[in-house]
């Protein structure tokens, strides 16, 4: 069903975007492994995610953390500019849950072509007020600081992330303030049963705003 109750815990709409990277120099994208529905991950670990492969496309009928089917869909669109392809990877060894999650992002490489994500159609009962996670934690091969802006409607967060990242491992989930550093962001009380998230990448060394993976849930505050 489609219905917003929130039943023995909160409602939970998880979209991880794949990402890739070309097997050789200069080749074709090639993606990361896709999430099984069983593999939890997120700051509000969840189940279910929704997969969205390719630099640009469309899901229908979202699934639920309880793996019930919405009527919500997600468009996004992340324009490859010049030789970047628009999506891209994390250098963590593939393995369930966060790391796979946290691995592939969307990757907008130039202010004039930011990245956008419209969730639409959510759950009437839901659009009173939900928060939005947006997981922004991308790969830096040397020593520079970039900075990442998110809006959501007249809301804007700005994150900086410094290089070089050069782990295997996920780091643990850090809420990077405004201005400030970490991997993930809260729009909170967002309201409608649809919204946009755009990614704009801000200043620094190759220009980036990398999206990992986004969460919508409900209530807000859950």
């Amino acid at each position: 069903g489609q219905g917003g109750s929130a039943g023995s815990g909160p409602v939970i709409i998880s979209i991880d975007f794949v990402g890739g990277r070309p097997a050789t120099v200069g080749g074709a994208d090639v993606p990361d492994p896709a999430m099984g529905p069983t593999e939890t991950a997120g700051v509000k670990p969840a189940m279910n995610w929704n997969s969205a492969d390719s630099v640009m496309g469309t899901l229908a009928n979202l699934h639920r953390s309880d793996g019930s089917a919405t009527a919500a869909t997600v468009t996004w669109n992340s324009p490859a500019v010049g030789t970047n392809l628009g999506d891209w990877s994390n250098v963590f060894t593939d393995a369930p849950g966060d790391t796979r999650m946290m691995n592939g992002y969307l990757d907008p490489t130039a202010a004039a072509s930011p990245a956008t994500v419209k969730v639409s159609g959510l759950p009437a009962a839901i659009a009173n007020g939900y928060d939005v996670y947006v997981y922004c934690f991308g790969d830096i091969p040397q020593s520079v600081t970039r900075t990442y802006q998110y809006a959501i409607g007249t809301t804007s967060v700005t994150v900086s992330q410094t290089g070089p990242t050069t782990s295997t491992t996920v780091p643990g989930y850090a809420l990077a303030p405004s201005g400030g550093s970490g991997n993930y962001v809260i729009f909170r009380r967002v309201t409608g049963a649809s919204f946009t998230l755009t990614a704009t990448p801000g200043a620094g060394p190759q220009t980036r705003a990398p999206i990992n993976g986004v969460q919508v849930v409900w209530p807000s505050g859950s």
